[in-house]
């Protein structure tokens, strides 16, 4: 098979054509604006001018129409030699601008820019042309994608985040080759987030990293999530600060764990969002807007009394302006751990909130995210649309049907039983 790849030879970037042992060479200094400095600023590897190239974001852009030119015809006629392939333009092939439009139309940025599936296309063919190719993975990741994601042929990378990754998670995880197949899409991900014509950027997808997905729990139908019982809430609300866990003889440090559970009862927070929420995230309209540590989405929720009760004790205890005095950003540049501080507080939360499930009798080991777990499904078996509570909670409808609602709670199977009983009357 005839590959191409750019590369300089004897101090000129030239376009190999090659096929086994049989190489071609094209010129193509003489279209690139500004003369820039080849043996410091081409990136080997990449086939690209790096950012510091003077006008490198044009000279890149003539490669790759230049480039295509030469795979459109290597496509369209597998049957052409390296030298015919060389040769088929030899008259025009240093003005690429002069060719057809038609002949680089399937390669127009304007198709692959928002697309996942043009943009994979696009990425097997570029494979192709390497020496020592890789592409059947990429390969493969398209026809998996194409069978198993609905409505992949329209799916615009404006539109993944979290959510939309545990959901592709999700779906890849039914089937076999789960590990080679998310690896794969991860690798596009990332080639998407280093190719500037592509509009995808991996601060969109948060935290998420499909190594963290577990995929022998896809089947969620059965699965609930950790949450307190009526009975269990009502008695956590009500507990005297004063005698909880004896054990504990820092009695500040068992009243700030305990504030920072009704915190996140309150908000939906996630452990992470409320060790690092200011009091400049208070806005005039007594709500907290913050951005989400995981999704990146930015969510709005009301401060209740009992939340403006904890920002008023813990009011000027932290300097660097957050509501509990738990983070210190000076210390933190001494860690090389990220996220050091709020991962011991965590530890240490969770330690103590196994103490706190047993005396509320849980028959799991009680952990911070209960209490986001548990708020969730508080709102929606009282009645607040999912609509709103996705919102508030930074996910999605999808997620929380999925993940956070406990639908099986009593008060809903109560209501229900009340709901076919008065049929009949």
């Amino acid at each position: 098979m005839v590959k191409l790849k750019f590369i300089i030879r004897t101090g000129v970037l030239v376009l190999r054509i090659s096929e086994n042992k049989v190489r071609y060479y094209k010129r193509v200094g003489h279209l690139l604006k500004g003369s820039p400095n080849l043996e410091k600023r081409w990136v080997k590897e990449k086939e690209r001018f790096s950012a510091y190239a003077v006008n490198y974001v044009e000279n890149n852009k003539v490669l790759d129409e230049f480039k295509a030119i030469y795979w459109k015809l290597i496509q369209e006629h597998p049957e052409l030699t390296a030298k015919q392939v060389a040769d088929y333009y030899k008259q025009q092939y240093s003005n690429p601008a002069a060719q057809p439009q038609e002949k680089v139309s399937a390669w127009s940025v304007d198709e692959y820019k928002n697309s996942v599936e043009k943009y994979l296309e696009t990425v097997i063919l570029r494979e192709k042309a390497k020496q020592g190719c890789n592409y059947e993975i990429y390969y493969k990741l398209l026809t998996r994608c194409r069978a198993d994601i609905p409505y992949f042929d329209s799916m615009p990378f404006s539109t993944i985040d979290y959510n939309k990754m545990v959901g592709l998670a999700y779906m890849f995880a039914r089937k076999k080759s789960y590990k080679h197949m998310t690896k794969a899409f991860r690798a596009l991900l990332g080639r998407a987030h280093k190719d500037k014509d592509v509009m995808f950027n991996l601060a969109q997808i948060g935290t998420f990293c499909f190594s963290d997905y577990n995929p022998d729990r896809y089947d969620v139908s059965e699965r609930h999530p950790d949450v307190l019982s009526d009975e269990q809430l009502r008695a956590f609300l009500n507990l005297n600060v004063e005698y909880i866990t004896p054990s504990y003889k820092d009695r500040e440090k068992v009243e700030l764990y305990y504030d920072f559970c009704i915190f996140m009862f309150h908000t939906f927070f996630a452990p992470c969002d409320v060790i690092k929420v200011k009091r400049k995230d208070i806005t005039k309209k007594e709500t907290l807007l913050v951005k989400r540590k995981k999704t990146h989405r930015t969510v709005e929720v009301p401060i209740t009394p009992v939340v403006r009760s904890i920002i008023d004790k813990y009011k000027g205890m932290s300097k660097f302006g957050y509501i509990f005095p738990i983070m210190d950003d000076e210390q933190e540049k001494n860690h090389s751990t990220k996220d050091y501080t709020y991962k011991k507080f965590r530890e240490h939360l969770n330690i103590w909130l196994k103490e706190i499930g047993e005396e509320l009798g849980t028959d799991f080991d009680l952990y911070a995210y209960v209490f986001r777990h548990t708020a969730i499904t508080v709102a929606i078996n009282n009645g607040l649309p999912i609509s709103y509570i996705a919102n508030a909670a930074g996910a999605s409808v999808e997620m929380i049907q999925l993940h956070y609602y406990n639908g099986e709670c009593a008060k809903n199977r109560e209501m229900l039983t009340s709901v076919f009983m008065m049929a009949g009357v």
